[in-house]
């Protein structure tokens, strides 16, 4: 980026032409689209100021030699290519420090598939943990993903309204299995077990570090408790 601005202070001041030359935002917004520094240098050189225009079609999937073509069709017709006239910037306000875009949870294959029924908890761990929210599910389908991920899907129409008369879940909910989380058998009875969560919970839906995870399982199948005792112990 200081090797792109110098060159357009260079190229400014080589030229004695009194252009409108791109602001340094809109310069930084032209690079971080992917657009090649020497479609940028011509849009510099051409006096061509539509950097709305460009940066949509760069984000769009277009090649920069398509990009070109179509600045040079704007030239052309004298249309597309018109700056807006230059306003004094009115004084901004600090604006908060940007926060990390949230990444989609990524849908692996399944090692392991049954159905069942489960109760998610969610507790406020300010002192001693309160719950502040449970959902029961009946008619689970819970799936052990590839990379450690159990994921528990359901229709919400066949779910009934929770406890706290708060917003439900919504499927899927996915669990990151770490060696810290603690599974314990709830019944002799039948396949039932207990999952808590030992760290902050990397599934979704995100959460801050104030809140954990309690799962209550009880899958037809008693190989899921088997498979997650092993993963937790590698």
């Amino acid at each position: 980026m200081r090797t792109l601005l110098l060159a357009v202070s260079l190229l400014l001041a080589a030229s004695g032409a009194a252009r409108a030359a791109l602001t340094t935002d809109e310069l930084t917004r032209l690079k971080a689209s992917g657009l090649g520094e020497d479609v940028i240098r011509f849009m510099i050189e051409s006096d061509y100021g539509n950097v709305e225009r460009v940066v949509r079609l760069k984000e769009a999937g277009f090649s920069d030699e398509t990009v070109s073509s179509v600045i040079r069709n704007d030239l052309k017709a004298g249309g597309e290519a018109t700056r807006p006239t230059p306003q004094p910037e009115a004084a901004k306000p600090a604006q908060p420090a940007a926060q990390p875009a949230v990444q989609p949870v990524a849908e692996a294959a399944a090692l392991f598939r049954t159905t069942g029924t489960v109760k998610i908890e969610q507790y406020l761990v300010r002192g001693e943990p309160v719950v502040q929210n449970a959902q029961d599910i009946p008619g689970a389908t819970i799936s052990l993903l590839e990379g450690r991920r159990l994921k528990i899907d359901w229709d919400p129409a066949k779910v009934p309204a929770n406890f706290f008369r708060r917003k439900p879940f919504v499927p899927p909910f996915y669990w990151d299995l770490d060696r810290s989380d603690g599974l314990h058998p709830a019944s002799q009875k039948d396949n039932a077990f207990i999952l808590r969560t030992g760290h902050a919970h990397q599934g979704r839906p995100e959460t801050g570090t104030a809140r954990t995870w309690v799962l209550h399982v009880t899958p037809d199948s008693p190989e899921l408790a088997q498979r997650i005792r092993a993963l937790l112990a590698e």
